[in-house]
C-alpha cells in the first residue's frame, strides 16, 4: 500500500516515468494507493483512492522559506472548503480516532491550535528576538522579517580547530578519502580528479543520442505544483529549448513541433530555437505533467519520460541531469 499525501511524485516526479507506471498498475507490487491531491494529477490518476485535498487558502498553515531564509508568513483559512475538500489533518484525525488513537495524535489541538501552538512554541525558543511575535499578534501583522548573521561555511572548524574537527576520521579536510578507497567504486575515486559523466558528452551512447538534456526550476510554478493552472502556463509555456545550429542540422524551426526522445521514452513538444542554449545540449523546464497518448507518447512535455533511475554512487539520489537525447521534428 502507498499513501502519497504531500506531491505529485508518484508518477510525474519520479525519473523514467514509464517504468514507474508500469509499476504502479502492477497490483502484485502495490495492491492499493491513496492520493490526497487538489488536482487529478498524472499521479492521483493511478490512485484506487483519491482524496480531494484543500487549497491554501482553505486551511491553517505557516509558510516559511527553503534553507536560510530570512521571513516566515502566516497562512491563514480565508474560505471554507469547496465541495467534498478536507484538509489531510481533519481526516487522519479521523482515522485516529476510529483506531483509539485520536488524542494521541491531535494532542487535544484542532489545525488551527496547532498553528498557533508552533508560533508560540517558537517565541518561547528564540528569546534573543524580543519582538518575535505570538500567535495573536502574527495574526494582525502576517508575516515576520527578521535578519541573520552572514552564514561563513566552517566558520567554527576555522576559527576554532582544536574543539571544532571536521566530520572526517582524520578531522581534517581531506584530499585522499580512504574510505572512498576502501569502497573502490571508479565513479567515485578516492583521490579527486576528473570521471566522465555517465550519458555524458564522452559516452558512446551519444553516437545514437547526440544531445545532452538539461532541466531546471521554472519561474511559473514550484517542482509540479499548479502546472494545471492556465495562468501559470501563460507566464511560461512549455518547449523545448535548442540551439539554432542543433535546429538547423535537424530541419527544425521556431514553433515547430519536435519528438524528443531515447530508449526510454518520448515526448512531443513545441520548439524554442534559441542561441540561450549550447550547440549540442537541449533543455526543458522540469515540473511538466505526464499526458501520454494510447501509444505511450507524451505530449506534455514532461522531462522524466527521459530521465534514468540509475542512482547516484555514494548517497544513491537520482541521476535527472545525466540524459541523452535525439530531437526530430514530430
Amino acid at each position: 500500500m502507498i499513501f502519497s499525501l504531500a506531491g505529485n511524485y508518484l508518477v510525474n516526479q519520479n525519473p523514467d516515468v514509464n517504468a514507474a507506471a508500469k509499476l504502479l498498475a502492477d497490483d502484485s507490487k502495490v495492491e492499493f494507493i491513496v492520493v490526497s491531491d487538489l488536482y487529478l494529477s498524472p499521479s492521483a490518476k493511478y490512485a484506487d483512492l483519491v482524496l480531494p485535498e484543500t487549497s491554501f487558502l482553505e486551511r491553517w498553515n505557516i509558510g516559511n522559506t527553503w534553507g536560510t531564509g530570512n521571513y516566515f508568513l502566516l497562512s491563514e483559512k480565508v474560505i471554507e472548503p469547496a465541495f467534498e475538500r478536507r484538509s489531510d489533518y481533519e481526516w487522519i484525525t479521523e482515522v485516529a480516532e476510529k483506531m483509539g488513537v485520536k488524542e494521541a495524535f491531535t494532542e487535544g489541538r484542532s489545525e488551527k491550535e496547532w498553528i498557533a501552538h508552533l508560533v508560540d512554541t517558537n517565541k518561547t525558543r528564540f528569546e534573543d528576538r524580543p519582538d518575535f511575535p505570538n500567535f495573536d499578534e502574527l495574526q494582525k501583522t502576517r508575516r515576520y522579517l527578521f535578519k541573520d548573521k552572514p552564514f561563513v561555511a566552517f566558520e567554527k572548524n576555522i576559527s576554532d580547530f582544536e574543539n571544532n574537527p571536521f566530520p572526517t576520521p582524520s578531522g581534517k579536510i581531506e584530499i585522499f578519502s580512504k574510505r572512498l578507497y576502501d569502497m573502490n567504486n571508479p565513479d567515485i575515486p578516492a583521490l579527486s580528479h576528473y570521471v566522465p559523466a555517465i550519458e555524458g558528452p564522452e559516452d558512446k551512447l551519444t553516437e545514437k543520442y547526440p544531445l545532452q538534456m538539461l532541466t531546471w526550476k521554472g519561474k511559473n510554478l514550484a517542482n509540479s505544483t499548479q502546472y494545471a493552472n492556465p495562468w501559470l502556463q501563460e507566464a511560461q509555456r512549455q518547449e523545448a529549448w535548442i540551439n539554432p545550429i542543433d535546429a538547423e542540422n535537424r530541419g527544425i524551426k521556431n514553433g515547430d513541433m519536435v519528438r524528443i526522445y531515447n530508449d526510454r521514452g518520448i515526448t512531443e513538444i513545441p520548439a524554442l530555437v534559441t542561441q540561450r542554449i549550447i550547440p549540442g545540449v537541449v533543455g526543458l523546464q522540469a515540473g511538466a505533467w505526464w499526458a501520454p497518448d494510447e501509444n505511450g507518447v507524451d505530449h506534455g512535455g514532461c522531462p522524466n519520460v527521459l530521465t534514468s533511475t540509475r542512482m547516484t554512487p555514494l548517497a544513491h539520489g537520482n541521476s535527472h541531469l545525466t540524459v541523452l537525447v535525439e530531437v526530430t521534428k514530430a
